[in-house]
C-alpha cells in the first residue's frame, strides 16, 4: 500500500498527471507483473467521479481531526508508567 501510495503521488505531485491518466497507468500496471488487487481497486477509485463531474479523491484532505482519545489514552500510560510511545507521537501531533 505504502508503494501505491507513493507512486501516485509522484504521478500526482511529482508529473502533474490527472487522475483519470494516472488510472490508466495503474491499469496497464495491473496486466503485468504488478497484478494485484490493491492494484486494480486503486486505478477504479481513481476513476470514481463526483456529482459535478471532478474526481472524488482530489476533494478528500489528508489530514485526520482528533478528539482526544487518543492523548487521553497517551496520558494514562504516562501516569502507569507503560509504554505507549509508538502511538502518542500521533496524538501529540
Amino acid at each position: 500500500m505504502q508503494l501505491i501510495a507513493e507512486a501516485y503521488d509522484i504521478l500526482k505531485r511529482g508529473l502533474g498527471l490527472p487522475e483519470d491518466e494516472i488510472s490508466a497507468i495503474f491499469t496497464s500496471w495491473n496486466k503485468g507483473v504488478l497484478d494485484s488487487f490493491l492494484i486494480e481497486i486503486t486505478a477504479e477509485i481513481l476513476k470514481f467521479k463526483d456529482d459535478d463531474g471532478e474526481p472524488v479523491l482530489s476533494k478528500i484532505l489528508d489530514k485526520a481531526g482528533q478528539k482526544g482519545t487518543g492523548k487521553w489514552t497517551a496520558i494514562n500510560a504516562l501516569d502507569a508508567g507503560v509504554p505507549g510511545m509508538s502511538w502518542s507521537f500521533n496524538a501529540f501531533d
